[in-house]
């Protein structure tokens, strides 16, 4: 073995799941250097590319049991069991160390990452992990003051949002962002405290709305992708819109923020509107009544800068479907050309070729790569609020080092806007 060269150690190294890689570096120098080189990260991707070979999920924001519908024993990750799980197990750990306050997840990004918020209480101000809870690596944060109470001293906390972002290049990590919005608007003005790992620092930032929005317009978690984050809500007219907001925008004002009404607002749809993360855009579906057809058409969009593209358009056969408005209704995040259902009538998930398919494909609960955890029966919920998709990127993204200055948030924080 030791006549190998690092090429063919690479090739071998390659072939095993992310989760081993951690373990791999503390073997010897060489495998170090080997796991921590680009040339290495190149050769995995290549090998791990196949659009089945990561770890999805659809989560839950309230559920003890959070997943609705999931893929894992991926070739990639190498996990033998739901990401749900690891959450959970996660989150019991920090609550043994946090005894007495709330633990919760409050946002999740495109990079495997997670959001951990630690309630504050009288004795202690409230902590924040940054987090990949399948490698259990984590960042705490200190929330520099408690957050203000309104309207006497009731604290509504449905006034403010969590989110976290990322940065990347080349497929490396370089930085991420912890947002904290503050979702009363005052003259289409939203305050947030944001958090940098580049600077290790808080400071308060100001965004200018297009026009003037209600708090309640705004939907449960935000989609974290590239940098931005996209909410689904409703204007003043009360049409579905996707909201987004660019935190790494090196420009002010407006610019930094997009309202975008969805493409399908003039057609009867069958399902409420919900949009899914998958290959580095936001992604769209629905069933809808064509103009002058009594066909239904299953319809794919893209949101690009310039407005929703229109990616494919089918007419699947909704015979025996017995498809439900449920919140399992999900894109691949990997694969832009499978989608899933639920069925009420077969009970079962479904799912279907968006390019060519026309007929869905009836999946058994029990597959090892394809699960549904169970079949809520709540239709007055609304799936914006309250589902968000979790996926794991097909490369380990190590979270940076931040810089440690615990800094209190003043009134000569650096405002933007």
């Amino acid at each position: 073995m030791e006549s190998l060269t690092e090429d063919l150690w690479t090739m071998v190294l390659a072939r095993l799941p992310i989760k081993i890689s951690t373990g791999l570096k503390i073997v010897c120098k060489q495998w170090k250097s080997i796991v921590e080189s680009p040339f290495f990260r190149e050769v995995f991707q290549s090998m791990h590319q196949n659009s089945s070979s990561s770890s999805w999920s659809l989560m839950s924001r309230f559920d003890e049991d959070p997943e609705i519908v999931g893929h894992y024993q991926c070739d990639t990750w190498g996990l033998d069991r739901s990401l749900g799980s690891f959450i959970k197990s996660f989150l019991a750990d920090k609550q043994q160390k946090h005894k007495d306050q709330r633990v919760s997840v409050e946002a999740y990004s495109d990079v495997g990452l997670i959001l951990i918020h630690v309630e504050s209480t009288d004795r202690e101000k409230g902590v924040i992990y940054v987090a990949n809870p399948v490698s259990r690596e984590c960042v705490e944060i200190l929330i520099p003051d408690p957050l203000p109470k309104r309207f006497g001293t009731y604290e509504y906390s449905f006034l403010w949002q969590w989110g976290l972002v990322t940065r990347t290049e080349n497929g490396v990590l370089l930085g991420y962002k912890v947002i904290l919005i503050d979702k009363l608007l005052r003259d289409r003005k939203l305050s947030c405290r944001i958090y940098s790992s580049e600077t290790g620092l808080w400071s308060l930032e100001t965004f200018h709305l297009p026009y003037s929005f209600n708090h309640h317009y705004f939907s449960g978690y935000p989609i974290s992708l590239n940098g931005n984050l996209h909410w689904l809500g409703w204007n003043n007219d009360r049409h579905d819109i996707v909201l987004s907001m660019d935190m790494y925008a090196t420009c002010t004002g407006s610019d930094r923020c997009r309202v975008t009404p969805f493409p399908d607002l003039e057609k009867t749809t069958m399902f409420k509107r919900f949009c899914t993360p998958c290959q580095g855009f936001l992604m769209y579906m629905n069933i809808t009544k064509v103009d002058g057809s009594l066909e239904d058409k299953l319809c794919l969009w893209k949101l690009q800068s310039g407005g929703w593209q229109l990616i494919s358009e089918i007419s699947p056969d909704l015979t025996l479907a017995g498809l439900d408005c449920s919140p399992s209704l999900m894109i691949n995040p990997l694969d832009a050309k499978t989608a899933y259902f639920w069925s009420n009538k077969q009970e079962r998930l479904l799912s279907i070729n968006l390019h060519n398919g026309k007929k869905f494909v009836i999946h058994n609960q029990f597959e090892a790569r394809i699960f549904l955890t169970r079949q809520r029966e709540r239709e007055s919920f609304d799936v914006r609020i309250y589902y968000i998709p979790f996926i794991l990127p097909q490369w380990l993204h190590r979270i940076p080092n931040t810089v440690s200055i615990k800094q209190p948030l003043t009134t000569t924080a650096i405002l933007h806007g």
